[in-house]
């Protein structure tokens, strides 16, 4: 079964266009001008139940207005859709029983009152018994740890503190799906895991649908095997994570530290045959840039048996670069030939190890 059905989905905004000068500021005082802008454009995806989604875009992508349809704040200009059975801008007083939502940025808990008063008052909102209130909020306080937390008011929250707790009051309801909007946005690290791996135990567990807006890709690698990827209000990408990765990919770096010194001409010659780049790093240290279709033992199983090494270390390439590159070719079906780069551009390779960033921005 189907958790979201989108099928031509498409929001246009009116803009007021503003003339310029003072003339210009005294025509719009009587008569304003205004001009249609798509924000989504005829976007079509299905998410099974289950499933952990990330959906990712740069600034002005139109993902948060994607979700704010999904949620049922924004009635969508044209287009069908469907979330739990339900058309969410319609059914709206049903429709809310069934999901969670967390935006980032925004609270859905009251500022100068405790944590537990606001928990109580959402149980009223949502219509939850006393004894599921009292037995889902006595599991989620003990699995996110915040039992010091429930009698201070959310003013005087860290921002890591307030993120746990509205995890909390988006699932005390117990919604089979969970929309989320930039949740680790100015997070510390330690923070990140910890809400990362409640998702993950939540999912597994509950089978909760999750569908995950943001701009941190290692959110997306820690969460999710699918990605939906926006771009100007389309989507250039709907798929998985590795297979992204795999047909971007430009290949991979093996760095070695030698006992002795090195020149390029001695590590050029024991991977003769390879279609491999080499550049040196300084007399003991050299890099070999791999192509992704070639198999990294490879290479190894030649330079290992003739040199003494000290040291070996792999570099992937970076999700945000892949995602960066996907976003200026404008198209995630057209990655670049390899066997066109120049020698400087192969050896320059992949610098940073696999790691995942602020790549992808809001919108």
């Amino acid at each position: 079964m189907l958790a979201i059905d989108v099928h031509q989905l498409r929001k246009e905004f009116k803009v007021q266009k503003n003339r310029e000068g003072l003339k210009g500021a005294l025509k719009d005082l009587f008569k304003r001008e205004h001009t249609e802008v798509a924000a989504v454009k005829d976007i079509s995806f299905q998410i099974p139940q289950g499933e952990i989604c990330g959906y990712i875009g740069e600034n002005g992508a139109g993902k948060s207005t994607t979700i704010k349809m999904l949620t049922g704040i924004l009635v969508p200009t044209s287009g069908k859709l469907v979330v739990n059975g339900y058309i969410p801008y319609k059914d709206r007083e049903k429709f809310v029983q069934g999901i969670g939502v967390v935006f980032g940025q925004r609270s859905q808990l009251w500022w100068d009152i405790g944590v537990i008063e606001s928990f109580r008052l959402l149980r009223k909102v949502y219509r939850v018994s006393d004894e599921d209130f009292r037995r889902r909020l006595d599991e989620l306080v003990e699995t996110l740890q915040l039992q010091e937390l429930l009698n201070r008011p959310v003013r005087k929250l860290s921002l890591g503190q307030r993120m746990r707790c509205e995890l909390v009051a988006a699932l005390l309801h117990n919604p089979s799906i969970l929309f989320l909007d930039e949740p680790t946005i100015g997070l510390d690290i330690v923070v990140k895991m910890e809400i990362r791996e409640f998702l993950k135990r939540l999912n597994r567990e509950q089978g909760t649908t999750i569908l995950l807006t943001t701009h941190d890709l290692q959110d997306i690698e820690a969460l999710c095997s699918r990605v939906i990827m926006l771009d100007d209000g389309s989507i250039i990408y709907d798929g998985g994570l590795e297979e992204l990765k795999t047909r971007w990919g430009k290949g991979r770096e093996v760095q070695f530290q030698f006992t002795d010194p090195v020149s390029l001409d001695d590590v050029t010659f024991m991977t003769s045959g390879l279609d491999v780049r080499w550049s040196l790093e300084n007399e003991v240290t050299a890099k070999v840039w791999i192509p992704r279709e070639m198999n990294v033992s490879e290479v190894l199983s030649k330079v290992v048996g003739l040199k003494d090494i000290s040291d070996i270390k792999i570099f992937e390439t970076n999700t945000d670069e892949i995602v960066r590159e996907i976003y200026q070719s404008g198209s995630a079906d057209a990655p670049r030939d390899l066997s066109a780069l120049s020698s400087n551009e192969a050896e320059a390779g992949e610098k940073e190890p696999i790691k995942a960033g602020t790549g992808a921005g809001e919108s």
